[in-house]
């Protein structure tokens, strides 16, 4: 997963370590990074998407969960 966060855009990067890994809320994200909390929401979806997209390239695919 890591090998595939850095391939991404760095605001991606930034809003997915914060909000998934440091486990920040999206108001103290949007403070960290100065922004407003829409662009952190639609961040971190454009981010994780492109994440996903990034792991499938390297070959890992995970089973559905049921």
């Amino acid at each position: 997963m890591y090998q595939s966060l850095r391939k991404l855009k760095r605001s991606y990067q930034e809003v997915i370590i914060l909000r998934k890994i440091k486990e920040l809320s999206i108001h103290e994200t949007a403070e960290v990074l100065d922004w407003d909390e829409s662009k952190v929401k639609n961040t971190l979806f454009r981010g994780l998407a492109a994440l996903k997209q990034e792991m499938v390239k390297g070959g890992y695919e995970h089973e559905p969960i049921k």
